[in-house]
C-alpha cells in the first residue's frame, strides 16, 4: 500500500517540487488499483484506475498535466478482496477528500457505524471498502459540529473529528470482537490537511523549488507526506511518530499533535 499527500502554494510548480523525490512516489507491483484526488478551482476531482498492474506505478506521473495545490494519491498492493472504481481510493464528498492505508475488518461493526451517519451521507457511499465507511463516519462527526461545509475549518477541529472517528470505529470493533488495522488516515478540504499516523510508517518532507540562478526559491512552500513501502526515502525526510497527527494549515505551516479527541 502506497499513499502520498501534499499541499503547496503554487500549483503550477508542484511537478517540479516533487521531481527530486519521485522515486518515493512509486508503487511497486503487484498493484491492484490506484487513484488520485486533487483540488482544482474549489472542486475535488478524481483520477481512478481500478485495473491491476504487474509493473511499478509512478503516482507522480499524472501530476505533469494537473495543476493543483492539494493532492492525495493511493495505490493498493496485494488483492484485498475489493475491486472496481467505486472501491478505489481516494474518496470524496463535496470539497472533502480522504484515504486510509489499512483495511480493518468492519463487516460486523458496519450496522452500528451506519446508525451514526445521516441519511444524506449514507447515500454517498458507493463501494464496500472499510475506508469509505470510515470516511463517512468522519463526515458525520463534522456534520454533528455543523462544520462539514466550512472552507476555513480549523485544522484542530479536523484532527478532533478524525480522532473521534477512530475512537468510535475502534469501540464498534471491540463490541464485535475485531480490532485495529487503520493504517494511516488523511483528510483534506483542499484548504488544509490532517494526516493521522497510526499503524504504518510515515515520512514528512518540506518541498522546495529552484530559482533561475539555482538557489532555493523562497516564494514556494510545500509539504509532502509519504506512507508505504517501495522507493528510497532519501535525505530531507523525517519520521512521524505513531499516534501523532500532522496538521497542515492553508499557509503551508504545519504542526504535530497527539491524536486524541
Amino acid at each position: 500500500m502506497k499513499l502520498f499527500a501534499c499541499m503547496c502554494n503554487q500549483p503550477q510548480r508542484l511537478w517540479a517540487a516533487l521531481a527530486p523525490v519521485r522515486d518515493t512516489l512509486v508503487a511497486q507491483p503487484p498493484v491492484t488499483r490506484w487513484g488520485m484526488a486533487y483540488s482544482q478551482g474549489g472542486d475535488v476531482l478524481l483520477v481512478r484506475t481500478p485495473k491491476s498492474s504487474q509493473k511499478p506505478v509512478e503516482l507522480y506521473g499524472p501530476l505533469a498535466e494537473i495543476h493543483s495545490d492539494c493532492v492525495i494519491a493511493q495505490a493498493v498492493g496485494a488483492d484485498d478482496g475489493y475491486a472496481g472504481t467505486d472501491n478505489t481510493a481516494p474518496f470524496r464528498f463535496r470539497r472533502w477528500m480522504f484515504s486510509m492505508t489499512g483495511t480493518p475488518k468492519l463487516e460486523a461493526a458496519a450496522p452500528h457505524l451506519l446508525e451514526h451517519i445521516p441519511e444524506y451521507l449514507r447515500r454517498n457511499v458507493r463501494g464496500r471498502t472499510p475506508a469509505e465507511l470510515v470516511f463517512h463516519v468522519f463526515l458525520s462527526m463534522l456534520h454533528d459540529e455543523g462544520a462539514i461545509d466550512d472552507p476555513n475549518l480549523a485544522v484542530d477541529k479536523t484532527r478532533r473529528a478524525l480522532a473521534a472517528t477512530i475512537k468510535l470505529v475502534a469501540s464498534a470493533q471491540a463490541k464485535t470482537g475485531t480490532e485495529g488495522g487503520f493504517g494511516n488516515l488523511v483528510a483534506s478540504n483542499g484548504r488544509s490537511m490532517v494526516l493521522a499516523r497510526l499503524d504504518h510508517p510515515l515520512e514528512l518532507r518540506r518541498l522546495w523549488v529552484q530559482g533561475e540562478k539555482g538557489e532555493r526559491d523562497e516564494s514556494f512552500r510545500g509539504v509532502l507526506l509519504v506512507s508505504g513501502g517501495g522507493g528510497d526515502v532519501k535525505d530531507g525526510f523525517e519520521d512521524v511518530a505513531a499516534n501523532r497527527a500532522v496538521m497542515i494549515q492553508r499557509d503551508l505551516s504545519f504542526s504535530l499533535a497527539d491524536l486524541s479527541p
